[in-house]
């Protein structure tokens, strides 16, 4: 049974100056984590599982496409995974009775998970055009 009395993990305001600090585990499984140790604890095993692959990543083989090229889809995967969230987020106020104001965050969700799948159609596109 929870406690709603309970301390509750933050969900961290990331400044995107400093995106390197909040590489692992994305924030969309963390939020589900709520008991602040264990929360901590899985942001402390990603940056060392970054560590690691960063160690390793010279001994490693390269990406068959260039650095850049895997880059951008790798921002583009976790595009298309933010696009999915909001779209589910976006649902929530057809499939769910919420109160006004989070129905209407739901609906602000959904618009956003459009213009992030835009953003990611860009990336595909220019991916596309420029291929090697």
């Amino acid at each position: 049974m929870r406690n709603p009395r309970a301390t509750v993990a933050g969900i961290p305001r990331i400044d995107p100056a400093e995106w390197e600090e909040h590489e692992g585990f994305r924030e969309t499984l963390l939020l589900h984590v709520t008991e602040p140790k264990a929360n901590a604890t899985l942001r402390d095993f990603g940056a060392v599982l970054l560590d690691m692959a960063l160690g390793c990543a010279d001994s490693w083989p390269h990406h068959p496409v260039s650095e850049t090229r895997a880059e951008l889809r790798a921002a583009l995967a976790d595009l298309r995974h933010l696009e999915g969230f909001l779209t589910a987020v976006g649902q929530e106020h057809i499939v769910s009775s919420l109160e006004d104001e989070d129905a209407a965050l739901s609906q602000f969700a959904a618009r956003q998970a459009i213009a992030v799948g835009r953003i990611a159609d860009r990336i595909e596109e220019e991916l596309e055009e420029r291929k090697s």
